[in-house]
């Protein structure tokens, strides 16, 4: 019985581990970013945010400014990659600014892609 237990207990630490590990799926055309607001959120100036092409160059940075954690500690800000060439597996790091300090980058759990709008429906006359 003790066996059996400890044999269960350890397969939910694997399947638990692993989903854990698992990222989002990637997103089309993203209008926001979502993050757990830095330890020192009372005390920074803001976060910087670099647009990060899939052959790993910082093609944009932008200043996201300090938004209001919510009740969860998250913040969230809006994301506009209409000036990106169209493409897939751009990524974003994070880092937390205090004056010209800023913190280790974090990079995004998943990575999106660029794709032009749909057109409207067409009308056939």
């Amino acid at each position: 019985m003790t066996k059996t237990l400890l044999l269960l207990a350890f397969l939910f630490l694997i399947a638990a581990t692993a989903s854990a590990q698992t990222p989002p799926p990637d997103v089309n055309n993203p209008t926001k970013i979502e993050w757990t607001a830095s330890t020192d959120h009372a005390t920074i100036d803001g976060y910087t945010l670099d647009i990060v092409s899939s052959t790993n160059v910082v093609i944009q940075t932008l200043d996201l400014g300090k938004p209001t954690p919510d009740a969860n500690n998250l913040c969230t800000a809006n994301l506009n990659v209409q000036p990106i060439t169209f493409g897939a597996g751009y990524y974003v790091t994070l880092k937390a600014r205090a004056n010209n300090v800023f913190s280790t980058a974090t990079v995004s759990q998943n990575k999106f892609n660029r794709v032009p709008g749909a057109p409207t429906k067409p009308v056939v006359k």
